[in-house]
C-alpha cells in the first residue's frame, strides 16, 4: 500500500478554512517552491501521524496550531494520511482500522490536536491517533503502528554521526532491522556456515587467550580487586571485546565509513560523500524490508552535494521510486518518497509530473491533469528544462524572455526603476528562442485557484518598421503589412495569457530595437553597439570609440534624420550580427548603471511594456489584457518567428 493523500487543516500554516489536500503518486513526489510556503509543515504532518524510524522526538505543542490573520492562534487541528493499494496480506491484518468505499478498503490515520488553556494561563496540548477519516474510528496499536512508521532524513543532517558506532546508534538499528541479520544472532545449525555470534564468539575467545590481555586482567584482578573484595563477595574482571552481550550491543560496534581514495589508512571523507552513503544505507533498508510501508521523507537531500552528484542522486532515488521490472530481474520494494528541495539541479533532473509546487501554503501539483501543458510540452520540457531554467520553480516572481540581450539587460533596467528584481525575489528564465510559452503553462492551471506568482512574459513584436527594408530584404515590414495582418500577430502573442502569465510585447521589433527608438537613450544605445563591436579593452580605446559614437549620434540629428532612422542605423550591427545582443546587453547595463536617473526619469525614458512587465512582478502593476503567442507567419526559413522559435521547425512548434 502506499499513501495516496495528506491531509492537513489547522495545523500550522494551513488554515481550516483552506486545509492542505496533496494527493500523491506510489512512487516519487518532490515539494518544490519558495521559502516559507509550507514545504517542512508537510513533511512534519506526515510525521507526526506516522511517527518515524530514529530517535526523533516527536510530540506536537502550542505552536503547530494555526494562527490566523487576527493573530489568534487556534485549538484544534486534524493531519490525516490516506492509505489505498492495500495488498490482500496488508487488508487481513488490518482489517478493523480500514474503511469501506464503495467496495474497495481504504485506510486513514488520523493525528488529532487539542489545546486547551490552563487555570494558570498556559495552554495544555493533547493528541490523540485513530483511524478513520475524522479519527473516529480504532485507536492505532503496537502492530499497526510499527508498520506505518517512516523513514525520514533530516534536513543539514549529521551523516558522520549518524553511521558511526555508540549506543542505540542508527546504523546498529538499520541493521538489527534487516532480515538478513535476524539469523546471525544465533549459532549456527551443526555443520552450516558460521554466523556473525560464531564470529564473535570466537574472536572474543581469542582476545582473552591473548598474552597481554590476559595479563591486564590478571593484574588488574590480583592488583586491586582483590583487595577491594569482600569474603563472600569476591570481585573479577574479564577483559574482552563484550561479544557475549545481547546482539544489539554487538551491532553497537559497528561502523559504516567509505575506504579512503588509496592505501589502507583510515582518512575523513567530505560532509557530501558521508551523506551518500548514509543515504545508501536508509535505501537499503526501505527496499528489501519486508515488513514496514516504504516510505521515505527526504528535506533537502542536495545538502552538501554538489552539483553533479545531486544529478546522480536523483537519477538512483528515480530508480527506487519506480515499480521494480520483473523482466530484468529487479526484486526490490518500491520505495515511496516525497521530498523537498531548494536545488534547481535536482528539480531539473527530476520529472515534472513528479512535482508539486507549494506556494502560499497550497499545493499545486504540475501533472497532466493540472496544468495547461500539453502532452508534447511535456517531452519538450524534459529535453530543455536545464537548472538555470528550473529557478522558475523557487521564484517569487518570473520573467521569461528569448534571448541572452533581455536576461542581461533587465536587472540594470530594474535597479534604475528602483525595483531590483533579486530584492522582490524575480528569476529571469532565459529559454533560448526555444517555446517562450511552454515555460509559463507550467504555472497555468486547468482548474482551480491560480498560482500566485506572476509570470511577465516579454517576446518580440518582430514587425521591421519601413526605414527597415534594406536591412531585413524579403522580410515584410510594417507598411507591408494589413491591420489583417497586425492583428492575426497579436492575438497569436496573445495566446496563452492569464493565470497569472501577463504579456508584455515589444512596441515595435526588438528590445535593442526599441530602445534605441527612445530619444533619452538612443545615444547610450549606440554606444553600447559600437563598444560590442571591438574586441580591445584598452581603456583609450574604448573611451575613443564612445566618444566617436557620440559624435556620430550628434551628427545623425543634425542632418535631420528621424528617430526611426537614427534607430535603424543603431541597430544595423546587431541585425548584421557585428556585435552580438549580449555584448550589447552587457555594455549597455554598465552605461545605464552610470547614468544619473531617477527611478521616475527612467520610467519617463523607458519604452512603456518594459516598465509594465517590471511593476509586474515586483508588485506595482495590476495586469490588463493576457497576453499570448504563436508562429510567425511571416518568418523565413530559420528566421525566429514571433513565439522564439523557428517558423519552419515542426519539432520546435509551440
Amino acid at each position: 500500500m502506499y499513501i495516496s493523500e495528506i491531509y492537513a487543516s489547522g495545523f500550522r500554516c494551513f488554515a481550516p478554512t483552506a486545509p492542505l489536500e496533496l494527493k500523491l503518486s506510489p512512487g516519487l513526489n518532490i515539494l518544490v517552491g519558495p521559502n516559507d510556503a509550507g514545504k517542512s509543515a508537510i513533511i512534519d504532518a506526515a510525521r507526526y501521524v506516522l511517527w518515524t524510524r530514529g530517535d526523533d522526538y516527536i510530540r506536537p505543542d502550542e505552536h503547530d496550531f494555526h494562527v490566523d490573520t487576527a493573530g489568534v492562534r487556534g485549538c484544534d487541528f486534524i493531519v490525516r494520511c490516506t492509505f489505498d493499494d492495500l495488498s490482500p496480506d496488508e487488508e487481513a491484518r488490518f482489517l478493523e482500522w480500514c474503511t469501506n468505499e464503495k467496495g474497495k478498503l481504504r485506510l486513514q490515520v488520523c493525528m488529532r490536536g487539542a489545546r486547551r488553556i490552563s487555570p494558570g494561563g498556559g495552554s495544555v496540548v493533547a493528541s490523540q491517533h485513530r483511524a478513520g477519516g475524522e479519527g473516529e474510528g480504532l485507536p492505532l496499536d503496537g502492530e499497526l503502528r510499527e508498520y506505518l512508521k517512516a523513514t525520514y532524513l533530516k534536513p543539514l543532517r549529521d551523516a558522520e554521526r549518524e553511521m558511526r558506532a555508540g549506543r542505540r546508534s542508527r546504523l546498529s538499528r538499520i541493521l538489527g532491522a534487516m532480515p538478513a541479520m535476524g539469523p546471525q544472532s544465533k549459532p549456527a545449525a551443526l555443520g552450516a556456515n558460521a554466523t556473525l555470534h560464531d564470529t564473535l564468539a570466537a574472536t572474543d575467545a581469542a582476545v582473552r587467550d591473548n598474552a597481554a590481555v590476559g595479563g591486564v586482567a590478571s593484574s588488574v584482578n590480583t592488583d586491586f580487586l582483590d583487595k577491594l573484595s569482600f569474603v563472600d563477595d569476591r570481585l573479577v574482571a574479564t577483559l574482552d571485546l563484550g561479544a557475549g552481550g545481547s546482539f544489539d550491543q554487538i551491532l553497537e560496534r559497528f561502523e559504516l565509513y567509505l575506504n579512503a581514495k588509496a592505501g589502507t589508512e583510515r582518512v575523513q571523507r567530505g560532509l557530501g560523500y558521508n551523506n551518500l552513503l548514509f543515504m545508501a544505507a536508509e535505501l537499503l533498508l526501505l527496499q528489501s524490508h519486508p515488513d514496514q510501508v516504504p516510505f521515505l521523507l527526504i528535506e533537502e537531500p542536495e545538502a552538501h552535494l554538489h552539483p553533479q552528484h545531486q544529478t546522480l542522486f536523483m537519477e538512483v532515488l528515480t530508480a527506487r521510486a519506480a515499480k521494480p521490472n520483473a523482466e530484468k530481474g529487479e526484486a526490490h520494494q518500491q520505495v515511496q518518497v516525497l521530498l523537498t528541495t531548494h536545488s534547481p539541479q535536482l528539480a531539473a533532473g527530476a520529472d515534472l509530473e513528479t512535482m508539486t509546487m507549494i506556494v502560499g501554503h497550497r499545493a499545486y501539483p504540475l501533472g497532466a491533469a493540472h496544468t495547461r501543458l500539453e502532452p508534447n510540452d511535456y517531452e519538450f520540457l524534459r529535453r530543455f528544462l536545464d537548472a538555470t531554467k528550473a529557478n522558475l520553480f523557487f521564484a517569487r516572481a518570473l520573467i521569461v524572455v528569448e534571448g541572452d540581450g533581455e536576461h542581461l539587460l533587465l536587472p540594470a533596467i530594474a535597479e534604475k526603476l528602483g525595483r531590483p528584481l533579486s530584492r522582490h525575489g524575480v528569476s529571469i528564465i532565459n529559454v533560448g528562442h526555444r517555446g517562450l510559452f511552454r515555460y509559463s503553462r507550467i504555472i497555468q492551471r486547468k482548474t482551480g485557484e491560480a498560482i500566485a506568482v506572476p509570470v511577465a512574459l516579454i517576446p518580440d513584436r518582430d514587425i521591421p518598421p519601413a526605414e527597415a527594408k534594406a536591412l531585413v530584404g524579403k522580410r515584410k515590414t510594417a507598411n507591408e503589412l494589413t491591420e489583417g495582418d497586425v492583428a492575426a500577430r497579436m492575438k497569436t502573442l496573445r495566446r496563452d495569457v492569464g493565470d497569472p502569465v501577463d504579456a508584455f510585447i515589444a512596441d515595435s521589433w526588438t528590445l535593442e530595437f526599441d530602445l534605441a527608438l527612445q530619444p533619452e537613450l538612443a545615444e547610450s544605445v549606440h554606444k553600447a553597439v559600437q563598444l560590442a563591436k571591438t574586441s580591445s579593452r584598452k581603456p583609450e580605446r574604448l573611451a575613443k570609440i564612445s566618444t566617436d559614437a557620440s559624435a556620430t549620434y550628434v551628427g545623425w540629428k543634425e542632418e535631420g534624420l528621424t528617430a526611426v532612422e537614427i534607430a535603424v542605423k543603431i541597430y544595423q550591427p546587431v541585425h548584421d550580427k557585428e556585435a552580438s545582443k549580449a555584448e550589447v546587453a552587457e555594455q549597455l547595463a554598465a552605461i545605464l548603471r552610470k547614468r544619473i536617473d531617477t527611478p521616475q526619469e527612467m520610467r519617463d525614458r523607458l519604452p512603456p511594456y518594459l516598465v509594465r512587465a517590471i511593476d509586474y512582478v515586483t508588485g506595482g502593476y495590476a495586469p490588463g489584457a493576457p497576453p499570448v503567442v504563436a508562429d510567425d507567419p511571416d518568418a523565413e526559413d530559420g528566421e525566429v518567428g514571433v513565439d522564439g522559435v523557428a517558423a519552419p521547425a515542426a519539432e520546435h512548434d509551440v
